[in-house]
């Protein structure tokens, strides 16, 4: 398993998409960040309110897109290039495979995630710190940026689990993309349908990256905890995983 986890990310690094990836990752960290601090500069602690360090350190959150198409290209890659032949020749045993990827992916989502929180701190502790500001990482603010971390792995390894079940990688980035920018929104809002919400991908990772309370959604809806958001979208992250290493078993591959 070591061996195939290391050539697994020798596989990535050889090619320059993992690179590229990083510059959206950190452009959204950084647009939202920028945005979030401004707003809580102008609107907040010049008017003699706290400001929300909650919602300023936990920005790069934005980059789920990103790690999202990270995952994505992990097996679509593979098979677009007609790779995934000498792949399964060096590891038959494809559920093995999937495990490999998946971890090797998990590596790189970790160090993304890193990144991107290193953009986020940068900019928000400096611009607060231009503007005479205090900084605090109190209030739950580190407890926040943990799950922020961790909602990014878990969404790479969501997107991992997508690209092995739908194979084709233009439509596995552009589901992917629109149901977390567009039919995640559009669920939360639909009458009956938003009451299942909470438990949808979409609806639990928000859960678990909330600070235990989402103003921002229907008071009818039943709000789960952080805790319970965070093992449901790794449920369904892992159901992916599983559907579709299954999917890619029953499949012929050449």
């Amino acid at each position: 398993m070591t061996d195939l986890i290391r050539s697994e990310v020798l596989k990535v690094r050889s090619t320059q998409v993992w690179l590229w990836m990083i510059l959206p990752a950190v452009a959204f960290t950084a647009l939202g960040t920028v945005g979030t601090v401004y707003d809580s500069i102008h609107n907040d602690y010049r008017h003699g309110d706290q400001i929300n360090y909650y919602s300023v350190f936990t920005q790069f959150g934005g980059a789920a897109v990103a790690l999202l198409v990270i995952g994505v290209l992990g097996l679509t890659t593979e098979f677009r290039h007609k790779t995934i032949t000498p792949t399964l020749l060096a590891t038959p045993d494809r559920w093995k495979l999937i495990i490999g990827k998946s971890i090797s992916y998990l590596v790189f989502a970790v160090f993304y995630s890193i990144l991107c929180i290193i953009v986020n701190f940068a900019i928000a502790i400096s611009w607060l710190n231009a503007e005479g500001a205090p900084v605090s990482f109190g209030h739950g603010v580190t407890g926040g940026v943990i799950k922020t971390f961790l909602s990014l792995v878990i969404t790479a390894l969501f997107g991992l689990g997508l690209g092995a079940l739908i194979r084709n990688q233009a439509a596995g980035m552009v589901i992917g993309i629109i149901y977390f920018t567009v039919l995640d929104g559009l669920l939360g809002n639909v009458p009956k349908v938003r009451l299942v919400w909470p438990y949808t991908p979409g609806g639990a990772a928000s859960a678990f990256t909330s600070k235990g309370h989402n103003d921002n959604i229907p008071t009818d809806i039943h709000q789960i905890a952080p805790l319970a958001g965070g093992l449901i979208f790794l449920a369904w992250a892992v159901l992916l995983v599983v559907l579709g290493g299954n999917v890619s078993l029953r499949r012929d591959i050449s």
